[in-house]
């Protein structure tokens, strides 16, 4: 990660200096002066932080600030946390995975806003009944993340990328082929399920759910 960093570095810095070289040394006429093209390339590559320039208009000059360049060196493939919170009462590896535990508030919102719960649109026009709506598919999340608990080691045994074929949604697709149906003989009435597969008994074992 580090080097990558540098690299990408080097290359937009390599690219700005490029650039700003034919605009100084240019002697062809412009309407928008050396100064203003010279902007709009450190803006294009997001490099202005290194560059120092002087002069104005057409007598502009600049240099590159290697002091700045060697100290953003230092964190080529860190990042950095910060938090108001005393050391007393977070350590900075608490801070670091508090910090991680941020993505799961993201997919949360991602789940609740998607056909998984379909938070929206809401239909309803009384307070009260959106409120409703609200916390059920609160508690619809809930559910969702202790299915997702207790499949954990489900998921675990899995691919990665393209190979990868245990999820959330998988299992539930999976469980979805289970039928129950009501069947009357004679007067007698009784349920029929079906047999699950070798994969539905392991969700639900994992699930804790019996037929």
């Amino acid at each position: 990660m580090g080097k990558k960093e540098a690299a990408t570095r080097q290359s937009l810095l390599n690219k700005t200096t490029d650039e700003l070289d034919k605009i100084i040394n240019s002697t062809r006429k412009n309407k928008n002066s050396k100064a203003v093209r010279a902007g709009k390339v450190v803006s294009k590559y997001k490099m202005g932080k290194f560059i120092l320039f002087d002069g104005a208009d057409e007598e502009l000059i600049y240099t590159l600030n290697h002091d700045k360049i060697k100290q953003e060196a230092l964190l080529d493939g860190c990042y950095v946390v910060f938090t108001d919170v005393s050391p007393e009462d977070m350590t900075a590896a608490e801070a670091v995975v508090n910090y991680k535990s941020l993505m799961k508030v993201e997919q949360a919102f991602r789940n609740m806003k998607t056909v998984r719960l379909e938070i929206r649109p809401v239909y309803h026009k009384k307070d009260d009944r959106i409120k409703c709506h609200v916390f059920i598919c609160m508690l619809a999340y809930y559910v969702m993340w202790h299915i997702n608990q207790r499949l954990k080691t489900f998921f675990d045994a899995n691919g990665v990328g393209r190979k990868r074929k245990y999820t959330f949604d998988y299992a539930i697709e999976t469980l979805k082929s289970i039928r129950i149906q009501d069947i009357e003989v004679c007067g007698a009435k009784t349920k029929i399920i079906s047999t699950p597969t070798i994969e539905q008994t392991k969700i639900l074992d994992l699930l804790d759910v019996s037929l």
